[in-house]
Order: C-alpha cells, then sequence, then structure tokens
C-alpha cells in the first residue's frame, strides 16, 4: 500500500469517527453553525478549532488554528475570506476543488441545495464566535 493511500484511508476513517457524533439532523439545520462545524470542519480542525481533530496527524501540513483568524489578520475578522473558503470559491490545498471539497457540495455556490448560503454564513458566524481575545 502507498503512502499516498494509506495516509487517505487514516483521514478517511478519522473524519467518519469525528462524524459519527453529529447527527443528521444538526447537520441538515441550516440555522446552526455549531452543527455545520461539527460536521464538515472538526474532524480536521478539532472540537475547540485548534487544528487538533483526529485526521489532523494524517495530514501533510497541520490545519491552521481556527480561534486565531482574526489574531493573524491584525485583529480584523476575515469574513468575507472565509466565506469563499467555505463556499469552495478559494481553492485551499487541503480542502479540495470547488467541484469536489472536502464537506460536499451542500456548502459550495454550485449546490442545488437552496440553504447553501446560509450553512456558509452560518459557520463563518460560528467561526466568528471562537476567535480568542
Amino acid at each position: 500500500m502507498s503512502v499516498a493511500v494509506f495516509r487517505g484511508a487514516i483521514v478517511a476513517m478519522s473524519m467518519a469517527a469525528a462524524l459519527a457524533g453529529a447527527t443528521r439532523a444538526d447537520a441538515d439545520e441550516p440555522a446552526n453553525g455549531e452543527a455545520q462545524y461539527k460536521a464538515h470542519c472538526a474532524a480536521c480542525h478539532g472540537e475547540s478549532g485548534a487544528g487538533d481533530g483526529p485526521a489532523a496527524p494524517a495530514l501533510r501540513s497541520p490545519p491552521p488554528d481556527l480561534r486565531a483568524l482574526s489574531v493573524r489578520n491584525d485583529g480584523v475578522f476575515p469574513e468575507k475570506v472565509l466565506e469563499t473558503v467555505i463556499d469552495g470559491r478559494k481553492t485551499v490545498r487541503a480542502h479540495g476543488s470547488f467541484e469536489m471539497p472536502v464537506w460536499g457540495r451542500e456548502l459550495s455556490q454550485g449546490s442545488d441545495n437552496g440553504d447553501a448560503a446560509k450553512r456558509v454564513a452560518m459557520s463563518v458566524q460560528y467561526l466568528r464566535g471562537i476567535q480568542r481575545k
């Protein structure tokens, strides 16, 4: 088994384990940013956003601490940038392409789901709420 295949298998298993705790009802609720985060981000970024999710050790680059987005941006929360990263308009190598981001098409602009924009907005607001001062 190649290293890439092994790494991919580890990431997939870690993500499945992390996502098992999020109920389908929570993940379907567009007004719940925390549930969106847990369903789509926590496997890599961790429950608290510290970058310590169960899939993080299998990644080539460690996931960033999402609690420090404002700190790393001179005290300004990068809302518009986050929207483009979450919905797939801005490619982040670890997240995959617009056509197939890690979290699936439900959070992308190309989604047929009318709740995509709400899901993105609530995810961004959740991330705003976990910022360190």
